[in-house]
């Protein structure tokens, strides 16, 4: 039977212990690469009408550094991303509605909806694929 030296167990687990560290902190800034790449990818998704809902994508780590959270601030970013359902739309303060080009003042406008736009998702997606690259090739070279 073989005998192990409880120094060589000592020695062994503060490799691990180096390495976990080492996994650690490089994990913090690929997570932080990795909201950066999610933002700059869907502001080159996004379709651009007026460029403010591709102003306000943004992102924030969480306190831990090891999550984040991506999207737009602007109301209507949602309806963009997964499109909406034919809906009424009445006037908030006015008694009628009126736009440029339109040919009389109207109580209601039965808008048809509009189909999903993604740049979220497949921004997510890309960047996603991106961290499991960077993920992986750290814990390999960290324990290899």
């Amino acid at each position: 039977m073989a005998e192990i030296e409880f120094d060589e167990v000592i020695t062994h687990f503060r490799r691990i212990e180096k390495a976990t560290a080492e996994v650690l902190t490089k994990s913090v800034l690929i997570v932080e690469k990795t909201s950066h790449n999610t933002v700059a990818y869907a502001q080159g998704l996004v379709r651009v009408d007026t460029g403010n809902l591709r102003s306000t994508i943004g992102a924030d780590l969480d306190g831990d550094g090891m999550g984040f959270e991506a999207g737009p601030t602007a109301e209507y970013g949602a309806d963009v991303e997964y499109g909406t359902r034919p809906h009424v739309i009445r006037p908030s303060q006015k008694k009628a509605l009126f736009w440029e080009g339109g040919e009389h003042p109207v109580r209601k406008v039965n808008h048809p909806g509009t189909a999903p736009q993604p740049y979220m998702r497949p921004a997510f997606d890309r960047a996603t694929r991106e961290f499991d690259a960077a993920i992986d090739a750290v814990v390999r070279d960290a324990f290899s």
